[in-house]
């Protein structure tokens, strides 16, 4: 898990920039505060909480191993149906986060 000041908080304004992918919904933007990443696991993606909770500490884990914690990034990852049975989730977001650095 992300220590606290990495964690965003929903309390301000969401980034407007967004990105698609099979398995998640990505919104994500510029700040100075250095990384600042959430994960949202609806209830539609799965009943069970275990499942859910598992979806979480997987997508973190990735994106804890492959970017920068100096980086001043806004990351919110919608996940989507299609993350529970996804075996190439960690390639997805790599390609995705080569994508948002090009953009960003």
């Amino acid at each position: 898990m992300f220590p606290k000041k990495h964690r965003y908080s929903f309390k301000g304004v969401l980034p407007k920039q967004v990105f698609n992918s099979q398995s998640f919904s990505l919104r994500f933007g510029k700040n100075e505060d250095g990384l600042k990443v959430a994960v949202v696991v609806s209830k539609r993606v799965d009943k069970r909480a275990t499942v859910r909770n598992r979806i979480k500490r997987k997508v973190l884990d990735i994106i804890g191993k492959k970017i920068n914690k100096n980086e001043g990034l806004t990351l919110v990852f919608y996940m989507k149906n299609r993350a529970v049975e996804s075996l190439n989730l960690e390639k997805e977001i790599e390609t995705v986060m080569e994508t948002i650095e090009n953009r960003a």
